[in-house]
């Protein structure tokens, strides 16, 4: 310390220590030209100091985006890693997938197979078909199979939901089906309990609105009066088996 104090006096002991800048003398005769000069290089220095900070602020953010996209692609493959890990069985992806796909293949065989039998023993089959949207419910490899099995096999095909639209929507679309099969109009029980399920025998042409709204089933009295006419064979009554799908 006593040493930087002895500096610092010598420093002041110096002439002309402490004197400022008397700048440009007002006779100098270019004067106004030098300090325009003066001003416009302070101004170019700045805005080039602006520049270089602007340049610089775009590349920390530039850095910092790189920075967060890799952060989250890392994440992302960290978090496949666990996933694979935590798999029931341990398998790879591609193996995975094959097994996937095999239990998707086992299961429309199954299906396949159980409504091949359902064909087969049947001997009227019923196509459920959803009011709202007939025709997407509708499915032409399962009337050509229902067909194909057999040439006394019978299709029936029963309008479902009827209580979830217009009563002229229904009479439309009864009239376009019966030109190729006969068509119930049907409106299932919605009743909780499997046992002793209540139905009315009311038309389906004269159902107030209440009627249904209501739990009770619409259509089933007249299904049941088609099937038994199919029953008679020769004017003999016999069973039949009826399929639904």
């Amino acid at each position: 310390r006593e040493h930087n104090r002895k500096e610092r006096k010598r420093v002041k002991s110096k002439p002309g220590h402490g004197k400022k800048d008397p700048g440009i003398p007002n006779l100098f005769p270019f004067k106004e030209q030098v300090l325009k000069q003066t001003e416009e290089k302070k101004r170019r220095l700045e805005e080039c100091r602006l520049r270089q900070k602007e340049q610089r602020k775009k590349q920390h953010a530039e850095k910092r985006k790189l920075g967060s996209l890799q952060s989250l692609q890392e994440d992302a493959s960290q978090r496949s890693k666990d996933f694979e890990k935590k798999l029931p069985w341990s398998v790879g992806q591609e193996e995975y997938s094959l097994v996937g796909r095999a239990l998707t293949d086992g299961s429309r065989k199954a299906y396949y197979k159980e409504f091949r039998q359902v064909v087969e023993a049947a001997d009227v089959v019923l196509e459920v078909l959803d009011a709202r949207d007939p025709l997407g419910c509708r499915c032409a490899q399962v009337e050509e199979s229902v067909f194909a099995s057999g040439s006394n096999k019978r299709l029936v095909l029963i309008l479902n939901k009827i209580d979830l639209v217009p009563p002229d929507n229904v009479a439309s679309w009864l009239k376009y089906l019966r030109n190729e099969f006969p068509t119930i109009a049907f409106k299932a029980s919605t009743q909780h309990q499997r046992q002793h399920l209540s139905q009315s025998k009311v038309p389906v042409k004269m159902a107030s609105s209440d009627l249904l709204a209501g739990s009770q089933c619409l259509g089933a009295d007249t299904l049941m009066k088609l099937l038994g006419n199919y029953c008679r064979n020769a004017g003999v009554k016999t069973t039949i088996c009826v399929g639904i799908v």
